[in-house]
């Protein structure tokens, strides 16, 4: 594939707090090109935190793409409680808020992206009418995972168990295994206090009401899109994504040997590559 022209690689990294009357404070990462030609706005995944995709941002912005990157509530410098939300719709708001603050006086195009958790919390910030992007991107977007209950201890988790035991978190912590096949960022993970290892109940079952609420297929999807799949990923059931996607004209999808779900973790130049390629091509411009 041959990737577009970079530019300067010079690029200044910045941070700022989004105070919302009512809502945790938002931390926001943005990485500003010398000469911005798109602006994104990239979500990261369960887990972790925006930090983990400076790497990435600093890539997209040889190619004149600005990134703001929010760490989700209750992940990274974000306030609100660590690993729990009372909805799936409470971090949407934390994708509409980054939206909105990025588009404040901003006239060049708009786009929105995010991997993993990040993906399915874009995807559905853009269903629900709140952002209208001119392009998405979506890495391992978590629509279904290989893992899912039956219709029957769903339904037994969330009538019976959610309403007593909602902020109940296991005693052991959620395996990094399966994420990325780099010891080394799996080592940063372990040791990262600001990373996410013990996830609420209700967190869990939010993801699910989340995933549940993705139709597939989606015949109202119409924006250009990128998704990029890893072709071993042990996590995020690829089969979930095409349903949503399978024979939409809008959409690109990619696959990748060699990596397990993080493809930001274990591919990073193909990533970078790919979505800048995309971006530069994409017929929304």
């Amino acid at each position: 594939m041959a990737g577009p022209s970079p530019q300067d690689d010079s690029a200044v990294l910045s941070g700022q707090y989004l105070d919302r009357p009512g809502e945790p404070a938002l931390y926001v990462r943005v990485v500003h090109p010398r000469v911005t030609r798109d602006r994104l706005v990239f979500i990261h995944a369960s887990t972790v935190h925006s930090e983990y995709y400076l790497p990435l941002a600093l890539q997209l912005a040889r190619h004149g793409v600005e990134t703001w990157l929010p760490d989700l509530r209750g992940h990274g410098h974000s306030a609100g409680q660590r690993g729990h939300t009372r909805s799936w719709r409470e971090p949407l708001r934390d994708v509409l808020a980054t939206w909105q603050a990025m588009q404040e006086e901003r006239t060049t195009r708009a786009l929105i992206g995010g991997e993993s958790y990040g993906a399915l919390l874009a995807y559905e910030a853009v269903r629900s009418g709140g952002i209208t992007p001119q392009g998405a991107a979506f890495l391992s977007p978590a629509f279904g995972l290989h893992y899912h209950p039956s219709p029957f201890v769903y339904k037994l988790l969330t009538r019976c168990v959610w309403p007593w035991a909602g902020q109940f978190r296991p005693l052991r912590r959620l395996p990094a295994e399966g994420v990325t096949n780099n010891p080394a960022l799996l080592e940063l993970i372990e040791r990262d206090r600001l990373c996410n290892r013990r996830y609420t109940l209700g967190f869990l079952l939010h993801l699910m009401e989340a995933q549940r609420a993705v139709p597939k297929p989606d015949p109202d999807w119409h924006i250009p899109t990128l998704v990029l799949l890893s072709e071993g990923d042990p996590i995020t059931d690829n089969a979930a994504t095409r349903a949503v996607f399978d024979g939409n004209q809008a959409v690109s999808v990619r696959l990748q040997g060699g990596a397990l779900h993080s493809l930001v973790a274990d591919q990073p130049d193909w990533v970078a590559l790919s979505m800048a390629d995309w971006i530069r091509q994409s017929p929304a411009r």
